[in-house]
């Protein structure tokens, strides 16, 4: 463990820059922050928690490498991955919470940060499915760039669908409101002449809350698969002329070789 440990640090140290790395512990500091705030005596035992396994998510990546089997495809993630789940979990918590961006009856939650978020998140996941298929073809040849760029959006597609069942059940099981909560409109909410009309009225608010989080989720994973198929495709033609000249200088190599012995 503490040889994988060392191993881990030293990988760490090359795959990561060092603004990136304090980015990381910048927002460790707002999670304890974060975890001061939300431990109140009112609050459900979920509460008390839920704020220390979020912590625990900002360090996921090096945990994995370090626990699990080296042959297991999460113990082969590149630690760039802990920046994407340490950025959500800021945004989704810190931010969120701390600023109370979530409240229904504030102004500024009016403003529907979840909407904000979930477009964020179809960036953010986007490119975990990118990180998460690379590790899982670890040791074989190179995925396509077209390819990568499907599976990404297919890996970032599915975590959206699986995010609003789990926020249905919740709802429907446990009496939460996780598709309610943001619809009790106010007049001076930007979306009132929309979520004011038609029949039946308020009870459209929950099918209305989840389409159009997988839209704007829809349009992240959209905007960001552009630019990554962008950047593994320059990378991927790059790479072939790198060989292609190799190739030519070893051809050029042996053939001047073979004319001196000659």
């Amino acid at each position: 463990m503490i040889k994988r440990f060392k191993e881990n640090m030293a990988l760490l140290m090359e795959e990561i820059s060092i603004p990136e790395y304090i980015l990381w512990w910048m927002i460790r500091v707002c999670m304890i922050l974060h975890i001061k705030h939300e431990l109140r005596p009112d609050r459900d035992w979920i509460d008390y928690v839920l704020p220390y396994i979020l912590f625990a998510l900002t360090f996921i990546v090096f945990i994995l490498r370090t626990v699990l089997p080296r042959k297991a495809t999460l113990a082969r993630l590149s630690f760039k991955t802990q920046t994407f789940i340490s950025c959500m979990v800021f945004f989704g918590t810190f931010v969120g919470n701390f600023f109370d961006l979530y409240g229904v009856d504030s102004r500024i939650g009016a403003y529907h940060y979840d909407w904000i978020l979930h477009a964020i998140s179809g960036v953010i996941i986007t490119m975990l499915g990118y990180y998460f298929i690379t590790a899982m073809n670890l040791g074989k040849p190179a995925l396509s760039p077209k390819i990568a760029t499907l599976c990404s959006v297919g890996f970032s597609f599915t975590l959206m669908v699986v995010w609003e069942m789990i926020e249905f059940f919740g709802d429907f099981l446990w009496g939460d409101m996780n598709q309610k909560y943001n619809w009790t409109v106010q007049e001076f909410d930007p979306f009132y002449p929309i979520l004011s009309k038609g029949e039946p009225g308020p009870a459209q608010y929950p099918v209305f809350d989840t389409n159009i989080d997988m839209l704007l989720a829809l349009l992240g994973t959209f905007l960001t698969a552009i630019i990554l198929y962008i950047v593994l495709t320059v990378k991927d033609k790059k790479k072939q002329t790198r060989q292609a000249l190799e190739v030519d200088l070893t051809t050029q190599t042996s053939e001047a070789t073979v004319a001196l012995d000659a």
